[in-house]
């Protein structure tokens, strides 16, 4: 089964994040496929690299950085992440940033990547 993972809620206001990175890895536990993750929303704070999380909590961070280590892709939708402050290094020249703020394993897309979810996955989930 392929699937298609669409992150809508806040990672600091929501489980979203954290559930839609658990059930990534039990599709890859099961030998099933994650086509893509899309973040959406205030969902595009995942991809922040500037993250400190305390130590008792789970460094989400660091999840989806092994997610994308397994060649899952990881997108940010372009026009939420730079609304948002959620740069990599081309949107930052572009708006005339200091820096990038999104992690490398994040690339910023357009909402084409969501809508290929229609076609290239079995299932879309979506976690708000």
């Amino acid at each position: 089964m392929k699937y298609q993972l669409n992150v809508y809620g806040s990672p600091l206001g929501s489980n979203a994040a954290r559930e839609a990175l658990q059930f990534a890895q039990l599709c890859l536990n099961r030998n099933h496929i994650v086509v893509r993750c899309f973040f959406y929303f205030d969902a595009v704070y995942t991809g922040l690299s500037a993250q400190s999380p305390s130590s008792d909590e789970l460094d989400l961070l660091a999840g989806w950085q092994g997610l994308a280590a397994n060649n899952i892709p990881l997108f940010l939708c372009i026009a939420a992440a730079t609304n948002r402050g959620v740069m990599d290094e081309t949107e930052a020249q572009r708006y005339e940033q200091p820096m990038a703020t999104a992690d490398r394993c994040f690339e910023l897309t357009g909402l084409g990547q969501w809508a290929s979810g229609f076609v290239d996955a079995d299932r879309i989930i979506t976690f708000k």
